[in-house]
């Protein structure tokens, strides 16, 4: 059975870009060698939270390292005014909405490699 880590405490990260953004996707590393990653629009939906070596690959596919089909973490971008990020095993909880502008933004800083939305 897996258990949700206490994310009472952890330090959520966002692209730099974001900085100033009311919403936006918010990133936490957590202990156990987990990412949560949540919807700062919404604070009180569940965090997805998943392995390090998940959101590793993950950050790779954005950046047209591996198919999509190798990430757990799907990214659909066919919503006229919305990107859908969801699990595709179906276990992080419901599916998190962003705006093209939020996730354009987060999508810079994966594309430049800042630090706070990598795993370590």
């Amino acid at each position: 059975m897996t258990t949700t880590p206490d994310l009472t405490h952890v330090l959520w990260r966002k692209a730099s870009l974001s900085e100033t953004a009311q919403g936006c996707v918010e990133v936490a590393f957590v202990p156990g060698d987990l990412v949560a990653v949540r919807d700062s629009k919404d604070v009180s939906k569940p965090a997805h939270v998943y392995p390090r070596a998940t959101w590793g690959t993950f950050l790779d596919h954005l950046r047209g390292l591996v198919p999509a089909e190798a990430s757990r973490i799907a990214v659909d971008y066919t919503a006229e005014t919305a990107v859908v990020l969801s699990d595709r095993e179906g276990t992080a909880g419901a599916p998190h909405v962003y705006t093209h502008r939020e996730w354009l933004f987060f999508l810079d800083g994966v594309l430049k490699r800042e630090p706070q939305l990598a795993a370590a």
